[in-house]
């Protein structure tokens, strides 16, 4: 167990890494934000890479708080990487490796208070334990991943979930997702919402002008898809949606596809092929993390045809940013936006043409949907996150 404290006392933290050792994705940028948050309010936290344990946080941009990645943080990554790659099976021998080395590490430091993983699926962990589930579309949704990460979670979660004191979910929708598909008591969840940086807020157009140039895109010219290309984000719709607008239209507001490689993508670039070569969309891959909110906030919409989500991190940037939001009627995403967005079934190619046409008609709609999505925005902060995620912390050490 870890030491004893008093109420509001900094607290010894150890957190788990490795979403911060790939270019950040929703989960990644979730665990930096909290580790930064944590940091800052004087808490002493260490994170756990897989490979060895560091109080340095990874990824996410630079800040006065944060220093670059150490030499090692950054091989780990890169370890991770290859062995995903190209040895078969790691799944299924990795996290014994990943264990003994989270053992070790923790005898040669302070026993912590907590240790909470924010990324589904912790390790054993003799003390208060305390894991973030962002959504089960593993479970919803298995066409969506790939089988090994499928035959992972289905190994691991169950009694992960056992294990922990406190589970934190990102919403009201994922809360009562995880009680459909698990055994779970409802009085050990605990709803704290994502947050977002002030990096997104609305900018003008010679704000974006310098990174804009560099992808070729025009501010107010484009609708932009964030997010890893991967299944469960549709943007099949959204490629076929933006397919039916003539193509003098789509010349001129071309979709630019803003995320790093997924998974399970080969129908969706045997689609793209055309697009890409006569330049309606732009597919733009990976981009450094300080290029997103520019890219965000210059967009015309962001479009987000999710078929599952479990919160929907771009969406709540955009709104941030003063950039209307076209999404799906997943209800993750309903219950981020509420009323400061458009809606269409995920499915509904039809209706993403027609949105996409009076987004792109009506300056007096674009102007209504960004004001009333920075107004929704101002509900969710990073620092609302970690207050609430401390609270928790608390709550498996009262």
């Amino acid at each position: 167990m870890g030491e004893t404290f008093t109420k509001d006392a900094p607290l010894e933290i150890a957190m788990g890494g490795r979403a911060l050792l790939t270019p950040l994705t929703g989960i990644g940028q979730y665990a930096s934000n909290l580790a930064r948050e944590f940091v800052q309010r004087g808490h002493n936290l260490r994170l756990f890479y897989g490979t060895h344990w560091s109080s340095t946080i990874a990824g996410g941009s630079a800040s006065s708080t944060a220093a670059a990645a150490t030499v090692r943080t950054s091989f780990a990554g890169a370890v991770k990487r290859f062995a995903r790659a190209y040895v078969p099976g790691v799944y299924r021998f990795m996290p014994h490796v990943e264990q003994y080395r989270f053992d070790l590490g923790l005898r040669r430091q302070r026993t912590p208070h907590v240790y909470h993983d924010p990324n589904f699926i912790p390790f054993r962990f003799r003390g208060p334990t305390v894991t973030t589930v962002h959504d089960v579309s593993w479970v919803r949704h298995p066409e969506c991943h790939p089988v090994h990460r499928l035959s992972h979670l289905r190994a691991n979660f169950p009694r992960a979930l056992r294990h922990a004191d406190r589970v934190i979910v990102v919403s009201e929708f994922v809360k009562q997702e995880l009680m459909a598909c698990f055994p779970v008591d409802e009085s050990r969840i605990d709803v704290v919402y994502n947050g977002v940086t002030e990096r997104f807020r609305p900018h003008t157009r010679d704000e974006t002008a310098e990174v804009l140039a560099r992808y070729g895109l025009a501010h107010g010219g484009y609708f932009a898809a964030v997010g890893t290309l991967e299944p469960r984000k549709n943007l099949h719709t959204a490629l076929a949606a933006h397919m039916r607008l003539p193509q003098a239209v789509r010349r001129s507001m071309p979709l630019a596809l803003i995320g790093v490689e997924g998974w399970l993508t080969d129908s969706l670039h045997a689609v793209l092929s055309a697009s890409v070569a006569d330049g309606t969309v732009r597919k733009l891959g990976y981009v450094p993390d300080s290029d997103i909110p520019a890219l965000t906030a210059g967009a015309r919409a962001i479009v987000y045809p999710s078929i599952y989500e479990g919160f929907g991190l771009p969406v709540l940037e955009a709104m941030a940013s003063g950039v209307p939001a076209l999404c799906s009627t997943a209800p993750a995403l309903r219950e981020v936006a509420g009323s400061a967005a458009l809606f269409c079934k995920p499915t509904d190619v039809d209706a993403f043409t027609e949105a996409m046409r009076e987004l792109i008609d009506d300056d007096a709609l674009c102007a209504r949907l960004g004001a009333a999505g920075t107004e929704r925005a101002r509900l969710f902060s990073w620092a609302r996150t970690a207050t609430e995620t401390l609270a928790v912390y608390r709550k498996v050490l009262s």
